[in-house]
């Protein structure tokens, strides 16, 4: 069997900078600042490719004061995300001591990042940490060269004192992680029976801190704490409770904010992924496929609904599906006037090397389809499929009968229904 590639075990750490920027970039202003010798430099001018500022002469809005242990003369940006990379919206430098003081303007609140820029090695990790910055706040940070993204120690603001905690709890979990975890000594249940038991610590935090205060702007961190990052076969459901309870609160604090608008959308796929994964394996329905086959058409599985299906799961760069194909294309020849049909999902991208197999391997039945996004299909976390050849074998009404039948199984199995 071909297994899905497995990036990494643990929490997924890598900061996704949300922006509230549009795409067309966030501001920036020049400012001496105050009480020091450092001055915030200009940010670059208009770009063809939308730019990183629309009016350089805005007030700054934001102040970002604190001091970098060892790291003196250094050069740091606050960045937003977009569509087209990282926006700069302003830059500032350390003074001999580590001192800094940096301002710019940002549109609303959103997930921003403080980054130290520098010559990278290779593989080494860029210095970064991450600001859930509101329009007005005055944020002071303390950090150390070193220890740059596991050392910041935030103060001043409305999301300081969970932003702290939020980084302290991921630190210690993931120097927990490096400690506790083997995967060439345990199983990946193993595995994740120990990380879930160790997370939960951050989960409860952060319940703590959503009860507390629902629209906190760190929330837009501490609420991957709830997602359902290693899959809903993992997940404590009443999570979702309080992902509502910060949507909820975002749209009433933050209505027109580019942030509560994909917050929301993600909780609400939250939602529908998991009601399909209870529905898959609590209730034993197959949900429903809808793609287009190669000539366009759109094919449902609902559409098959009164005769037993076997639901294929398979790619045309699969060798063990091809090497099974001959054997699903033996049993459909024998049992398709048994009221049996299949549904090949395919989980190429390449159009044409799909339609090629399926000619080459003589799949003559009817119903394939694919979405060509490879593993990125909906379908592969909506049916749990973590390695193909996949099968999902269902009654005429819909109900999973058993899953994973392939060789002699699959063929024992047809013939306990059919014979």
């Amino acid at each position: 069997m071909i297994h899905k590639k497995i990036l990494t075990l643990g929490i997924c750490c890598s900061l996704l900078i949300f922006s509230s920027c549009n795409n067309d970039g966030a501001t920036s202003a020049e400012k001496e600042t105050k009480g020091s010798n450092l001055k915030a430099t200009d940010a670059p001018e208009e770009s063809g490719e939308g730019g990183y500022q629309k009016n350089p002469n805005l007030a700054p809005n934001f102040f970002i004061s604190g001091n970098i242990k060892n790291g003196n003369n250094a050069s740091l940006v606050v960045e937003a995300n977009s569509n087209k990379g990282a926006i700069l919206i302003t830059r500032a430098f350390t003074n001999a001591d580590g001192d800094f003081e940096i301002s710019g303007n940002i549109e609303d609140m959103g997930l921003y990042q403080l980054r130290l820029e520098e010559r990278l090695k290779e593989g080494q990790e860029p210095k970064v940490i991450p600001l859930t910055l509101v329009p007005n706040d005055s944020v002071n940070i303390q950090i150390e060269f070193d220890n740059f993204n596991q050392s910041p120690v935030f103060s001043g603001t409305l999301w300081s004192e969970h932003l702290n905690n939020y980084m302290r709890q991921l630190n210690d979990f993931v120097q927990w992680r490096d400690k506790n975890i083997n995967p060439q000594t345990e199983s990946q249940e193993q595995i994740m029976d120990k990380i879930m038991r160790e997370k939960k610590k951050m989960d409860d935090m952060t319940i703590a801190a959503v009860k507390k205060d629902p629209s906190n702007p760190a929330h837009l961190l501490l609420m991957t704490n709830l997602m359902p990052m290693m899959g809903f076969e993992y997940w404590d459901a009443s999570n979702l409770n309080y992902l509502i309870m910060i949507r909820d609160a975002y749209k009433k604090t933050y209505p027109d904010n580019a942030m509560t608008k994909m917050i929301a959308e993600q909780i609400d796929q939250v939602k529908s992924g998991h009601e399909n994964f209870v529905q898959f394996n609590v209730e034993k329905s197959a949900p429903e496929i809808a793609l287009r086959d190669p000539d366009g058409r759109t094919r449902k599985l609902s559409d098959l609904k009164g005769k037993y299906v076997l639901i294929d799961f398979w790619a045309s760069w699969c060798n063990p599906c091809r090497m099974e194909n001959p054997n699903v294309v033996r049993l459909y020849k024998q049992y398709q006037n048994k009221n049996f049909d299949i549904f090949s999902v395919s989980l190429d991208n390449d159009k044409n090397r799909w339609v090629k197999a399926i000619a080459a391997d003589g799949l003559i039945w009817k119903n394939h389809v694919s979405d060509l996004k490879g593993w990125e299909s909906a379908v592969v976390p909506l049916y749990g499929v973590k390695g193909i050849p996949h099968t999902v074998l269902i009654d005429p009404k819909g109900k999973i009968i058993e899953t994973n039948l392939r060789g002699a199984k699959l063929e024992q199995k047809l013939k306990e229904l059919f014979d």
